[in-house]
């Protein structure tokens, strides 16, 4: 039963995202790069390292090995990056090393995302349908992967995604 779940919480994050493109948003080893404070050239390297025109092509060892990416992308990076991050974690569940598990269940904050000085609430980033997805998927952890302990997810279900269940 829970593989059937997941297989259906993948479709839907799928569909709701399939057309998502980051176009000219930061990219992953970018946002890592500013988190390193690295110098604008160097930025420009790290940034050309992600290839991905599609989110559903980020390669797994990309998010793998970098999990503190969501505080430095920007809204357009946050939004290509994070059904990349939902669905490499519904594949995994928690059997990994990698931190990128806790990245996976804390990008989506009641809050919302930085935009430049101020805050831009999960409604005005995502379509309904990603909302819905999006909401699903923090239930999911919840309900499923929170059986080992690790879900950091029920409070950001409780002050504010479960609207969209």
């Amino acid at each position: 039963m829970p593989n059937e779940r997941r297989d259906r919480l993948l479709q839907m994050i799928h569909e709701a995202f399939a057309d998502v493109r980051l176009g000219g948003g930061v990219t992953l080893h970018e946002a890592t790069a500013i988190d390193d404070h690295a110098s604008p050239a160097e930025r420009q390297a790290a940034r050309r390292l992600d290839a991905a025109e599609r989110w559903q092509d980020v390669p797994d060892e990309h998010i793998e090995r970098n999990s503190s990416v969501f505080s430095f992308l920007d809204v357009e990076g946050h939004r290509f990056y994070a059904p990349a991050y939902m669905c490499w974690l519904l594949r995994t569940g928690h059997d990994t090393a990698s931190n990128s598990t806790e990245a996976a269940q804390q990008a989506f904050h009641p809050w919302g995302v930085l935009d430049g000085a101020s805050y831009r609430k999960p409604h005005d980033i995502y379509t309904p349908a990603q909302c819905r997805a999006i909401a699903h998927y923090l239930l999911y952890v919840y309900e499923v992967l929170d059986e080992e302990g690790c879900s950091l997810v029920k409070e950001s279900l409780d002050r504010y995604w479960r609207q969209y269940l």
